[in-house]
C-alpha cells in the first residue's frame, strides 16, 4: 500500500445507499500508480496459465451447460464461451499467484470501507478475477449468496467490492446492479436453463428495481451486498474490461472452499 493512501470514512450518503440499493461506488479510489502494477500482475497471471494449460500433464477441461471449466495453478478458470477461446473469462482465487497482488486486501482504501460495513474485524472470503477481453460474454444476472450458502453458514456477514483495473463503460461491459434487489433475499432462478442457469436470477419474476449501469474511471470500487443482483454484458471495446473482486468476512473464517485464514492486518 502507498505510504500516502489513507482511509476517507464511510459518508451518511454512502451507507444510506449501501443499505438501500445495496451498493456504493467510490471513483478513482486507487490512481494510476497503483493501477500499472496490478495490471501488469494480472498480465503475467494470464500467460502463465494459459502456459500451463498447454502442458501435457495439465487437468482436463470439464463442461457444464458446453461451459469450458479448468483447474490450473491452484484456480478455477472458467474460459470464454467462444469454443477455443484462449482467453481466460474470470479465475478464482488468483491472489497467490504474484506477489504484487498478495497484499492487496489490506490495502486501508479497499478494506476500511469493509470493515465499517460490517463493524468487525476482517478476513478474506474469496478472491475473483475477471479479464473481459474485447468480445467477451456478458455475465449474466445474478446474486453471489446463494451461491456461496453452499459451503458457508455466515453469507449475511460478508461485503465484497469490484476494482475496476481499467476505464469501465456500456460499451466494455462495465458492472451493472439492479437497485433495492438485495432486500428481497433468494430470488426466483432460471430452472430450465441447465445446471448453470440455476445458478442466473430470472429477472422477469424480480421486484422492480431501477438497472444501474456502473460507468467508473479505473481505479474506482464498487462495494455491493451479496444479496443484490448484479451482471455485466458483451465487451464491444477495443480494449480490456479487467477487475478484481474480493469478498471480506469477520476475522477467524477460513477462505471459501479453502482451509486457510487469511485475517486482514490492521
Amino acid at each position: 500500500m502507498p505510504a500516502e493512501a489513507a482511509l476517507d470514512p464511510i459518508s451518511s450518503a454512502e451507507r444510506e445507499r449501501y443499505r438501500e440499493s445495496g451498493f456504493f461506488v467510490r471513483p478513482g479510489a486507487l490512481g494510476p500508480g497503483d493501477l500499472a502494477p496490478l495490471r501488469a500482475a494480472v498480465e503475467a497471471i494470464h500467460a502463465r496459465v494459459v502456459e500451463a494449460a498447454g502442458r501435457v500433464a495439465a487437468a482436463p477441461v470439464e463442461r457444464i451447460d458446453d461451459r469450458r471449466y479448468q483447474s490450473l495453478l491452484g484456480s478455477t478458470v472458467k474460459w470464454e464461451w467462444r469454443e477455443g477461446a484462449p482467453e481466460i473469462r474470470s479465475m478464482e482465487p488468483f491472489l497467490h499467484l504474484d506477489a504484487r497482488l498478495e497484499g492487496l486486501v489490506d490495502d486501508v482504501r479497499l478494506a476500511g470501507p469493509a470493515r465499517e460495513l460490517l463493524g468487525e474485524p476482517l478476513a478474506l472470503f474469496t478472491d475473483k478475477l475477471n479479464f473481459k477481453r474485447p468480445r467477451g460474454a456478458p455475465f449474466p444476472w445474478h446474486q453471489d449468496t446463494p451461491y456461496w450458502r453452499f459451503g458457508c453458514a455466515h453469507t449475511d456477514r460478508l461485503v465484497s467490492l469490484q476494482l475496476y483495473l481499467d476505464d469501465a463503460t456500456r460499451e466494455n461491459g462495465c458492472l451493472w446492479m439492479i437497485a433495492g434487489s438485495h432486500l428481497h433475499g433468494d430470488l426466483p432462478v432460471h430452472e430450465d436453463r441447465g445446471l448453470l442457469g440455476r445458478l442466473y436470477t430470472d429477472v422477469d419474476r424480480v421486484p422492480a428495481g431501477e438497472r444501474v449501469p456502473i460507468e467508473a474511471p479505473g481505479g474506482s470500487v464498487v462495494f455491493f451486498h451479496g444479496d443484490v443482483v448484479h451482471g455485466s454484458r458483451s465487451n464491444r471495446g477495443a480494449g480490456s474490461r479487467r477487475a478484481l473482486v474480493l469478498t471480506y468476512q469477520p476475522a477467524g473464517h477460513p477462505c471459501w472452499n479453502r482451509e486457510d485464514v487469511r485475517n486482514i492486518r490492521p
